[in-house]
């Protein structure tokens, strides 16, 4: 009877010692992830060997990269993969200097008409004759914005 007893200690040692502990999952998976800057945006967590992924991140391969990288971490049985893609905003920093560099040309004979840029589009405000208001848009439209805001009392 006491051999027996040894034996089922012993067995229940052994297994006790094969638990994986989530947190040493988690924090494999979470050095994994910082090792890419690409990913500095995604936080894992990690229960019962299943890690979730979440956050921000630039575009799909970054995405399945990360997914990719934790998935490979030793004792992650599966990856829950809650990224999110949010592609970078447009950067139209020199098409708005382009755009103002030309405005004032453009604005010349409009004493009425504002104009101010902002993300490659052109806001206009302000009172305007109507048969001036094509010559101004056909001067607006050669300084390639990506749009035209006409907010302009017409006259």
């Amino acid at each position: 009877m006491t051999a027996i007893t040894l034996i089922l200690a012993l067995g229940m040692s052994v297994a006790s010692c094969k638990k994986v502990n989530d947190a040493e999952v988690q924090k494999a998976a979470q050095e994994v992830l910082m090792a890419d800057p690409a990913l500095a945006g995604v936080a894992v967590t990690v229960q019962e060997q299943v890690a979730t992924l979440t956050g921000i991140v630039e575009d799909d391969a970054a995405k399945a990269a990360a997914e990719s990288a934790v998935a490979a971490v030793v004792n992650v049985k599966s990856v829950v993969n809650n990224i999110e893609v949010v592609p970078p905003a447009p950067d139209y920093s020199e098409l708005d200097a382009a755009i103002n560099a030309a405005l004032a040309d453009a604005m010349k004979d409009h004493a009425t008409v504002t104009a101010t840029v902002e993300n490659g589009v052109i806001n206009l405000t302000g009172e305007i004759r109507e048969r001036d208001l094509p010559t101004l848009m056909q001067k607006l439209n050669a300084l390639n914005p990506v749009q035209i805001v006409n907010n302009l009392t017409v006259k």
